[in-house]
């Protein structure tokens, strides 16, 4: 009776052996899941899915699930340019309180940026389909690095291949549905005027409306992941900086609030 039960103990602990085993095994080879981003814009039925990639761009990443989630992407505008689908909401851009509860000082910010010449390893291209941070360029002001980690809400959709963008922006993803979506809003971009003066002006009055989207929503799926917060600096300063040097040499507002590299 005692050799059975001491036979059946050993059959037991070696059962769980191996049961313990193979899931170390599976819990060390299985795959996490990254982010997808699903992007619902007004007039087209089906949303645009974009898996995001933490592991090259922590930073754009994590201030993007925050900012999704919280729903500040909620009828947020969009231009339709030659390259890309570009935000465009320099008016609106978010503070701390968009991404943080209860911050002790509210105020916009900038993230810092997830590219090479930042020194961050993000070797995504900047392919059709990608999707990355956009940004402002203090170069001229002598502000190289903190225009590096000025990238705030705005994101852009690639619709054709960008180069130059490579390693001087946070690429941070890829469309993987609805990319017949993303080329036909490319599709309905309206080429500025050429005719007169006058008649270009309104025209691309009328263009510059046209050439606009609406995002309802942006949701992302993380998986069960926290992403945690992104490393922000204090873009108020940083623009009040250059504003200060712009003034000083040139006078008057530098504008540079809304331009990109």
């Amino acid at each position: 009776m005692k050799n059975n039960l001491l036979k059946i103990g050993i059959v037991v602990v070696a059962v769980a052996i191996v049961v313990l085993l193979v899931m170390l095994v599976m819990g060390k080879t299985q795959k996490v899941k990254n982010p997808v981003a699903t992007i619902v814009v007004e007039g087209y039925d089906k949303p645009i899915k974009v898996e995001l990639d933490p592991q090259s761009a922590p930073n754009a990443v994590a201030n993007f699930v925050k900012l999704a989630n919280s729903g500040f992407y909620t009828d947020f505008k969009m231009q339709i340019d030659a390259n890309s689908i570009a935000g465009n909401e320099s008016d609106n851009m978010a503070k701390l309180s968009n991404i943080k509860e209860n911050p002790e000082n509210d105020y916009t910010y900038g993230i810092k940026g997830d590219f090479l010449k930042n020194s961050v390893k993000n070797y995504i291209r900047h392919e059709k389909g990608v999707i990355t941070m956009l940004r402002n360029d203090y170069t001229y002001f002598g502000m190289t690095e903190e225009g590096y980690n000025s990238a705030n809400c705005n994101f852009a959709i690639l619709t054709k291949d960008m180069p130059d963008y490579n390693g001087y922006y946070a690429a941070f993803g890829k469309v993987i549905e609805g990319m017949d979506v993303v080329e036909q809003i490319a599709a309905s971009r309206v080429e500025e005027a050429t005719e007169s003066e006058e008649t270009a002006t309104e025209a691309t009055e009328e263009d510059d409306s046209k050439n606009k989207i609406t995002i309802k929503s942006i949701t992302v799926d993380t998986f069960g992941v926290d992403y945690g917060m992104p490393e922000t600096v204090n873009y108020d300063e940083n623009y009040q900086k250059v504003e200060q040097i712009y003034s000083q040499y040139f006078g008057g507002s530098s504008n540079v609030v809304s331009a990109e590299e």
